[in-house]
């Protein structure tokens, strides 16, 4: 059964963030809908659902909870490690409720500052002055919990496979940016970077490569070509301008 979840406008959202880090500052720690109920200005925008509500919202909040609290907190890899079981959670829990309502970006500060609060300050709290950064709760592609979505959802397996050296700034090439506007084109370009692991060149192929298929995005629609021939783009743009002109 497909559900519809629940949106705040922006500055109401932008409100509601500021409510969170207030709650911080006075010592209170981070609570899932601390009214109990929705935000009194909840609105669903959306059709052919059923409105998602406060015991499916609580469950989302718990289920995650759990998986997170097998991530450790510190020490190598802690944040890519939550990145990537929150996403892959997601994933699983949108393929029940709607995949169409994961991909609105919308829904996502209102999952990120009133449902899964605890989870999003473990992941990026607030600065020595007391302010979280909005980028991370507030809509678009880096807020917390939309970013491990996207990346799960474009990469899946790809993202905790030990052999592809896939690091911070690849990922944000791959999937903050336009790129993941194709997920067949991301996830090859990902196969891409695999084939590069252990040559001593391989940050700058990466990031020569990532502005080669961006440029090549402007003239050739790749999402018209069939496998073979994304790949064969995506291998030559990494190669290199020097090889690319001869």
């Amino acid at each position: 059964m497909s559900r519809i979840y629940p949106q705040l406008a922006r500055d109401e959202a932008v409100v509601t963030l500021k409510e969170l880090e207030d709650r911080l500052k006075g010592g209170s720690q981070p609570k899932s809908l601390p009214d109990g109920t929705l935000h009194p200005k909840t609105s669903f925008n959306g059709f052919g659902g059923t409105p998602v509500n406060v015991s499916r919202l609580r469950e989302m909040h718990r289920s995650l909870k759990q998986v997170l609290d097998a991530v450790p907190e510190g020490g190598r890899d802690a944040d890519r490690k939550f990145d990537a079981t929150a996403g892959r959670f997601l994933v699983d829990w949108f393929e029940t409720d709607g995949r169409g309502q994961a991909s609105n970006p919308e829904i996502w500060p209102y999952l990120t500052i009133l449902v899964l609060p605890d989870l999003a300050v473990r992941r990026f709290g607030p600065d020595s002055s007391g302010k979280l950064p909005k980028d991370r709760y507030l809509s678009g592609r880096r807020n917390i919990f939309y970013r491990a979505y996207l990346r799960s959802w474009i990469l899946g397996d790809l993202l905790s496979d030990p052999d592809l050296p896939l690091y911070e700034d690849d990922l944000v090439g791959l999937v903050d940016r336009n790129l993941s506007a194709d997920h067949r084109v991301s996830r090859i370009i990902a196969e891409q970077i695999r084939s590069l692991a252990g040559n001593e060149n391989r940050r700058d192929l990466v990031r020569g490569g990532l502005k080669a298929i961006q440029f090549e995005l402007r003239v050739t629609d790749l999402s018209s070509l069939d496998d073979s021939g994304v790949r064969d783009a995506v291998g030559l743009a990494f190669l290199g301008p020097r090889v690319r002109t001869h």
